[in-house]
């Protein structure tokens, strides 16, 4: 699989996603992810995750909001729901009063003045299709390979994989695993986006290992790389997230015990 970016020159008064895909699709492509920050989003629509309900193991807090929110930073996976462009976002910001708060940013969205700056990468030779999943009942996008002409431009860059991490599995097995069957020995995640069955991380200033309250907590943004040593890829993740009490938390993951709740959208890209 192959992507291309670009620059999304958002406008106010608009919906988010609606102006995400316009440059996907320019791109000539109707999947792909977004990273986006700066800026202000007005108005925000958003949630944050909440305990089990009597139908699902984990489910959303009622859909809160602000007229304006100060964006730090967000990710966005892009891809189509049923036929339609459609997309799962989980972002971060400063409220009116200052406090940073993050959450699941809903499809109303939109940017506010001065809007925030967004790099779209969009995916060739693949899909991000968007389903209700029968074991949680929730919204999750699935990747699928697709037989298309990829344009050909310098700015297109081989070997990327895009990859669902199923309920259950630990993020770094899963990471090195892809990265095992692609045969990637320097690879990057380029983007992350999904769940955690709470979250166990270590905290950088005091080395302490912190836990995020579960049942689920929402990923902001997935960061690290891939090196072989010895033979075997090994990797170092640092994460972002919010858990049910819209607290944001910060840190190195512990390996092995970081299990995805809901979903976990995937990018890896080979380096060198």
């Amino acid at each position: 699989m192959r992507t291309e970016r670009a620059i999304c020159e958002l406008q106010p008064g608009r919906p988010l996603a609606e102006q995400l895909h316009e440059t996907l699709s320019q791109l000539g492509s109707d999947s792909g992810f977004a990273e986006i920050h700066g800026g202000d989003y007005s108005p925000l629509s958003y949630c944050v995750p909440d305990v089990a309900t009597a139908e699902k193991a984990l489910s959303f807090s009622e859909t809160r909001g602000h007229d304006t929110a100060h964006l730090v930073y967000g990710s966005v996976t892009l891809g189509l729901r049923e036929g339609s462009p459609y997309m799962h976002s989980h972002c971060c910001w400063q409220a009116a009063d200052g406090a940073l708060e993050g959450g699941h940013v809903w499809l109303e969205t939109e940017p506010g003045s001065p809007p925030p700056f967004a790099v779209v990468t969009a995916v060739h030779g693949a899909r991000w299709n968007s389903a209700t999943d029968p074991e949680t009942q929730m919204p999750v996008f699935t990747p699928t390979e697709r037989s298309i002409d990829m344009p050909d431009h310098e700015t297109l860059q081989p070997d990327t994989v895009i990859a669902r991490v199923l309920p259950g599995e630990d993020i770094t097995e899963a990471l090195l695993e892809v990265c095992r069957e692609a045969g990637f020995e320097r690879a990057t995640v380029r983007a992350g986006l999904g769940s955690f069955v709470g979250a166990t991380f270590v905290d950088r200033a005091s080395g302490e290992h912190r836990t995020a309250d579960g049942p689920a907590t929402e990923v902001i943004a997935l960061i690290g790389d891939v090196r072989t040593v010895d033979g075997e890829p090994e990797t170092r993740l640092s994460c972002t997230l919010v858990d049910r009490h819209g607290v944001v938390h910060a840190g190195e993951l512990v390996p092995g015990e970081n299990p995805v709740a809901a979903t976990f959208e995937l990018t890896v890209q080979r380096i060198g």
